[in-house]
Parts: structure tokens; sequence; C-alpha cells
């Protein structure tokens, strides 16, 4: 069964997608199945740091940092875009 769409997606890059306020990340399990949806706002990434096609996610407090590593470098350049416009 296919994961609903909605308009509010800005860039959906299969594994995680990104919104206004929000970035949403499957997680999978053994076999491949998504077991669960971890879900960061950005009030809550402190920086980032983008190299090649490599987005570094630093977070607040004692909460562990987030890798995305994405296909190629202009979807790098969208996805910082976007969350940098949704950090202000």
């Amino acid at each position: 069964m296919a994961a609903p769409t909605t308009p509010d997606i800005l860039f959906n890059a299969g594994t995680f997608r990104l919104y206004h306020n929000r970035i949403e990340i499957d997680q999978h399990g053994l076999f491949g199945r998504t077991t669960r949806t971890d879900i960061i706002y950005y009030n809550d990434i402190t920086s980032i740091q983008a190299t090649g096609k490599t987005i570094r996610l630093y977070r607040s407090g004692l909460k562990p940092n987030i890798t995305i590593r994405l296909r190629n470098k202009p979807d790098t350049q969208t996805a910082l875009a976007i969350i940098n416009g949704g950090k202000r």
C-alpha cells in the first residue's frame, strides 16, 4: 500500500519527506518494512552541514544527530534551501 501524498510535502525523497515545519524519516525493520516514522521539527535543529550528497543535521540537547543521503547534489541544495527556509 503506497503512502498517501498530500500537497503539504515540499520534497519527497522516498525514505524522508520535507514539510514547511518538519522532516519525516521512515525507519525500516529487519526485512525492509517501515516500522515507524520519526518526526524532526526545524526548531530542534541547531546547525546543518552539507557536503556533496550528504546533509547532517545537528539537534539540540541529547537528541541524536541525523544524516541524510540524497541521490545527487542538486537534490541536496534543494533540500538545504527548504530546511533553511523553514527555520525562519
